[in-house]
């Protein structure tokens, strides 16, 4: 069975996050090559019309043509070097900003320790005195009474529900009989019969039709003793709460002996250091993502601002009607100085179209790998959120939570599967204890009654978990 640690596994989940968003921003600086070169192409299309134009001036009537093909390049091409400086400020806030992020992921990492190293003092400080208290007298006097109303309970609940089906199924016969549900409802053959000389003359009548008194006392015994096994059984849940209180106390006053206020006190002090760090790393991530949203708005050249604007204006100058006669002339009538051109041209439009479609393909796989990249972020905080590493716990299943890992990479698994993953496999306290096993309920020495008031406050698995071995419910800061 391999285990991993909680600070360990989040720094896995935070790998895979980061390198699914090296290959975005990969997939970013491919659009923004290609864009680059698709406006180069565009840009000398421009030029080859113009010189296309001037061998063959006299299919022109005026210079119309140059003039706006003039302006769009120029648009186009200030508009590259705008769009390149302003990508160049957002990479260096960017690159500060990773900066800042990789700094307060270290000292995470450093806090995560702390939670742990306290975690596992209180651990060990807790198995110490249960072995001390153990061989106590007042102890065992305690712990026994629990067991045996615990016992008790167990068996009075299962006699109680038995006795409830029993009553539901042996009641339908006379739940089914209408003249005795109507006696039965008016209270006929008790104290608490009212009713006037003529319709007490009609209940009797009725009553000795259908022999009313004999089925009353059945259906009283019926239903009356499950209610009083249901008293009995809640009786004895009271009693076991306040002797599970009563033993409870006094754990929780031998761990006071021994120094448990201290070590909670330090815990819980980790606890918000590493909270108030994970704070500031989401802070600064919701910056991050400001960002990159920033990055991708000027990559975008579908929009009517910016390069987007420039290289429209310079497509539709380049899609005129006269630039076409001009072309179509041209193939139809070649000369040798405009049959260059002319190739050139057409290489150029086979070229820009081949580069669309791979924008447009780059562009819905960035898609895809930034939902990829989302779940895996989602999963991160879940991860955070769950306090796995306040109890200084493991997973068991390190192999399993790797695939679901691989799985979302892969866009096969969500964050779901990862965080089911988390939760079934998390142990707390190291996972194991050599501290023998005990039963669910009440006490606070092993089993699900172990655990520092019910748990660390962290994952699917409070209270101990399914991980066994005890400790305490100290009811402390965890």
């Amino acid at each position: 069975m391999n285990m991993i640690s909680a600070s360990t596994t989040l720094s896995t989940i935070d790998q895979a996050a980061f390198k699914v968003r090296q290959d975005e921003q990969q997939l970013q600086h491919v659009i923004e090559a290609t864009t680059q070169e698709m406006t180069r192409l565009r840009a000398e299309q421009a030029d080859l019309y113009r010189a296309l134009a001037k061998i063959r001036m006299d299919a022109l009537r005026d210079d119309q043509i140059l003039r706006t093909l003039d302006s769009a390049e120029r648009k186009a091409l200030s508009a590259i070097d705008e769009q390149k400086r302003r990508l160049q400020e957002v990479d260096d806030r960017k690159n500060a900003l990773t900066g800042s992020i990789e700094a307060s992921r270290s000292r995470r990492a450093g806090l995560s320790d702390a939670v742990t190293a306290t975690a596992d003092a209180i651990t060990g400080l807790t198995e110490r005195t249960q072995a001390r208290v153990s061989d106590e007298v007042e102890w065992q006097a305690l712990n026994a009474k629990v067991d045996s109303l615990e016992a008790q309970a167990e068996a009075a609940e299962e006699k109680a529900t038995h006795s409830e089906a029993d009553r539901d199924e042996k009641s339908k016969p006379y739940l089914a009989d209408n003249l005795f549900v109507y006696l039965w409802n008016r209270g006929y053959g008790t104290s608490a019969y009212r009713a006037g000389p003529i319709a007490r003359m009609g209940d009797a009548f009725v009553a000795r039709v259908v022999q009313y008194e004999q089925a009353r006392q059945n259906y009283f015994a019926l239903t009356e003793i499950p209610k009083r096994l249901r008293a009995h059984a809640e009786r004895l849940k009271e009693d076991l709460a306040v002797a599970e209180a009563a033993l409870v106390a006094f754990e929780r006053k031998a761990l006071e002996a021994d120094g448990i206020v201290q070590l909670e006190k330090e815990h819980e002090r980790a606890v918000e250091a590493l909270e108030a760090q994970d704070a500031e790393i989401a802070d600064l991530e919701q910056q991050l993502a400001a960002i990159d949203q920033e990055r991708q708005a000027l990559l975008d050249d579908t929009s009517n601002a910016g390069l987007g604007g420039a290289l429209a204006e310079l497509s539709a100058a380049l899609q005129r009607d006269d630039l076409r006669v001009l072309l179509r002339e041209a193939l139809e009538t070649p000369t040798p100085d405009d049959e260059r051109i002319v190739q050139q041209l057409q290489a150029n439009a086979a070229r820009l179209e081949q580069l669309e479609g791979e924008v447009d393909e780059t562009r819905r796989t960035m898609i895809t790998i930034a939902k990829r990249r989302a779940e895996l972020e989602r999963s991160r905080e879940d991860f955070r959120r769950s306090g796995y590493e306040r109890g200084g716990g493991t997973f068991i299943n390190e192999k399993l939570i790797g695939d679901v890992i691989g799985g979302i990479i892969g866009g096969v698994l969500s964050s779901k599967e990862l965080r089911d993953a988390l939760r079934s496999g998390y142990r707390q306290g190291g996972g194991s204890s050599t501290v023998p096993t005990r039963r669910s309920s009440g006490s606070v020495f092993g089993g699900s009654r172990g655990g520092f008031g019910g748990g660390f406050g962290g994952g699917g698995s409070r209270g101990g978990g399914g991980g066994g071995g005890g400790g305490f419910r100290t009811g402390g800061g965890f």
